[in-house]
């Protein structure tokens, strides 16, 4: 490669990370990608799914658990910590079948890894990875981008049970070594592998080829930067695993990891047409520091909201009233600038700083959370009516999730329910969200308290305002709601 172009390379690459993470969505506010991740719980694949979690408009409709490393359904459980600490319950997760072959010799050192908080996942339940797949493609609008983080058993099973189900596939996005039959990934279950590429699918190969790629203390420092609630996770972990006592770390490479910078970053590979089939891999040259930022660019795309007008949403104490700018930092720090940003534009478009619609913005971003999708994906029915003040909730949840009246993705019930209850739809889901009850209560008694000793003056409002300042500030959406699920795949 001559310099010219590796500078080019360098410099866009330079542009992508000041203009804060890489575009991944279009301006419809539709994804440009439909994930499936399967993973076999290696020490590198906690990285990756933890980033491809961070997308914040990239939806993963299902996870699988695949043999390889660990068991499969070990490598299933251990995705259901990671899940939840994020917030994302509502991704299924399935269990792939149970190979004959032995585990490889870090698979100690793999299982010695937690990937967060013991938890026993029970909702949704684990299924069968093929039934579980079946279930959410079925009728799911886009073709699918499998992302492989191990053996290519569960993908190969289900092309196999039907082989139409290579039309749903957009492309696969495997990891595996350069030299592909020595790849660990390759040797788990080399049938699969040749079962694949005899659908005609589209198979994209990514590898590391430097040995020197490493996830040292500078590496993590650098995702560090992102300062998600993502890059904290992975910190906490691999800070921990790199100043342990265990002189031996193996599988410490930075390797299924670039299998999400080849989706988000693809400009950063070339093709090495030397090996067959043709395998992609960082460009020759790149600095490690480069592809470090990018990767802490994407785990960054969390906290940016999607904006359709703003290209940084304001956050200068000044543009704002002193009310709100004294708790503005603190609110940001604890909720993230999306709820913030969801906030302020619900309470302009809704003319005056409300209790229920801040309640339905904090509704609206868990629900997302839940998920894991961006705006304009979700299917809502609020059970709030169409009076206010109860039926201001629906303000927030349309402004907050995207799903308005005129996308036709909202639709107010006939049926009120005596607490702010509102379902929200991705493809064949159905998440109950019920405002705590004590909480629900305590609103109606103070804003009862408001009308009885100041009435609707403006006293009243002002009153009114000072109540909405303290839920939005003080009230967590992930501890505030109760969620269960009412129709399961």
């Amino acid at each position: 490669m001559t310099r010219n172009i590796l500078k080019t390379i360098l410099l866009t690459i330079a542009g992508l990370l000041w203009l804060g993470a890489p575009t991944l969505s279009g301006h419809s506010g539709k994804p440009l990608y439909h994930l499936i991740i399967d993973t076999d719980a290696a020490v590198d694949d906690l990285r990756a799914v933890t980033t491809l979690l961070s997308c914040n408009d990239i939806p993963t409709i299902a996870i699988l658990g695949s043999h390889g490393t660990l068991e499969a359904p070990e490598a299933a459980r251990r995705v259901s910590s990671p899940l939840t600490v994020f917030g994302h319950e509502g991704i299924p997760v399935g269990i792939g079948r149970t190979l004959n072959r032995d585990l490889p010799n870090w698979h100690g050192f793999a299982r010695s890894v937690k990937w967060g908080p013991e938890i026993t996942r029970t909702d949704p339940p684990m299924a069968e990875a093929i039934e579980l797949i079946n279930q959410v493609t079925r009728n799911y609008p886009d073709k699918i981008t499998w992302i492989a983080l191990g053996a290519l058993t569960n993908i190969a099973d289900w092309l196999e049970s039907n082989p139409s189900n290579a039309e749903k596939i957009e492309r696969i996005i495997w990891y595996n070594s350069p030299d592909l039959k020595k790849g660990s990934n390759y040797r788990t279950d080399p049938e699969a592998y040749q079962r694949v590429i005899s659908y005609n699918v589209d198979l994209q190969i990514v590898s590391n080829n430097r040995t020197h790629l490493k996830m040292d203390a500078e590496y993590l420092q650098t995702l560090a930067s992102a300062g998600s609630a993502y890059s904290d996770h992975l910190f906490h972990v691999f800070d921990q695993l790199l100043h342990s006592v265990n002189e031996v770390k193996p599988h410490l490479d930075v390797d299924d990891d670039l299998a999400v910078l080849y989706l988000t970053c693809p400009l950063v590979f070339e093709q090495d047409t030397s090996r067959t089939p043709t395998v992609y891999v960082p460009v020759s040259g790149i600095p490690a520091t480069y592809l470090a930022e990018l990767n802490a660019s994407v785990l960054a795309s969390s906290i940016n909201p999607n904006n359709q007008v703003f290209s940084i949403f304001p956050t200068d104490k000044e543009v704002y009233r002193w009310e709100v700018s004294e708790f503005l930092e603190k609110t940001i720090k604890r909720f993230g600038l999306t709820e913030w940003r969801s906030v302020v534009l619900t309470n302009e478009i809704h003319g005056h700083i409300g209790i229920y619609s801040i309640i339905g913005v904090k509704m609206g971003i868990r629900a997302m959370d839940w998920f894991n999708v961006g705006i304009n994906n979700l299917e809502v029915i609020s059970y709030a009516g169409s009076l206010p003040p109860y039926s201001c909730l629906n303000d927030g949840i349309q402004i907050s999730t995207g799903s308005t009246i005129g996308q036709g993705l909202i639709t107010i019930a006939d049926t009120i329910s005596a607490v702010p209850t509102v379902d929200f739809r991705f493809n064949g889901q159905t998440l109950r969200m019920v405002l705590d009850p004590d909480i629900a209560t305590k609103m109606r008694e103070d804003i009862a308290y408001g009308v009885e000793h100041y009435g609707f003056s403006d006293r009243y409002w002002n009153y009114i305002e000072k109540l909405a300042y303290q839920y939005w500030r003080e009230m967590d959406r992930n501890k505030i709601f109760r969620l269960r699920e009412e129709i399961s795949l």
